[in-house]
């Protein structure tokens, strides 16, 4: 028993040693954790990300400079919603929390995407339509109609936007179709039960254009349908002569 007390009282020092490094490196992690890693990782050096979308390139780039960070133009997009050199989209995203000199990339417009307009004379009305839409164009319906010698009925002779010309996506482009020779008659078509779409589109194509609409309240028909024309179908005309029609319409407009 004495030899034990005697050589824990030699091992005391040592133990007081141990217990001591212990201590200091204990403290010395947690300095190290607390103090030098987040100085070394600019932990807490976070700012909230503005958003610049809808701002100009240039505005965008003032307001991130400002807040410590670098802008960098990922790619430019065909955009008609936006003007040219609008930041469409940014990432990170808006709000989140990087760190300063962290690079922002955006995405700008380019504006509407230009268009090459094609050459639809001598095609049908139907195929001429669908050309014009697959071009990204807003062809203008009804298309006008006029008698041409050199262009047969339903052929495509004019177009208001020469070829090749290049304008803005959805620009609208007129057609003017061929309703053949110009016959030595002109006959008024039947109107009645048709749209108003319709009535205006046959008489075009039968050399006669459209006088005064008036309306009436048919419940039982849809708007817009045509129950009167002023010209009886059928009957010999001049060219370029007007018809009148009554339309349908659900509900009296008059006041009491």
């Amino acid at each position: 028993m004495r030899n034990c007390i005697d050589w824990f009282r030699e091992k005391k020092n040592m133990f007081i040693g141990l217990a001591a490094t212990v201590v200091i490196l204990f403290a010395l992690a947690i300095v190290f954790d607390y103090v030098f890693m987040p100085l070394y990782t600019h932990h807490g050096a976070e700012k909230e990300l503005p958003d610049v979308t809808e701002l100009s390139f240039d505005e965008a780039k003032e307001v991130l400079e400002k807040s410590g960070f670098k802008i960098v133009k990922e790619q430019e997009m065909w955009e008609s919603t936006y003007p040219e050199s609008t930041i469409i989209q940014q990432h990170p995203l808006p709000y989140s929390l990087v760190k300063k000199g962290r690079r922002i990339y955006v995405s700008v417009s380019a504006g509407e995407r230009p268009v090459e307009v094609p050459d639809v004379t001598g095609i049908s009305e139907r195929d001429a339509f669908y050309k014009l839409r697959e071009s990204g164009l807003d062809p203008e319906e009804p298309p006008y109609y006029e008698y041409d010698n050199y262009r047969p009925r339903g052929v495509v002779c004019k177009q208001s936007v020469p070829p090749g010309t290049n304008v803005m996506e959805n620009t609208k482009i007129s057609i003017t179709v061929s309703n053949g020779p110009l016959p030595t008659e002109f006959i008024v078509p039947d109107l009645v039960g048709r749209s108003l779409e319709t009535a205006q589109k046959m008489l075009r194509q039968n050399g006669l254009i459209l006088g005064i609409v008036e309306y009436r309240v048919k419940k039982d028909l849809i708007p817009n349908t045509v129950i009167e024309q002023s010209r009886k179908a059928g009957m010999h005309v001049e060219k370029g002569q007007s018809v009148n029609i009554v339309l349908s319409k659900l509900e009296d407009d008059t006041w009491e």
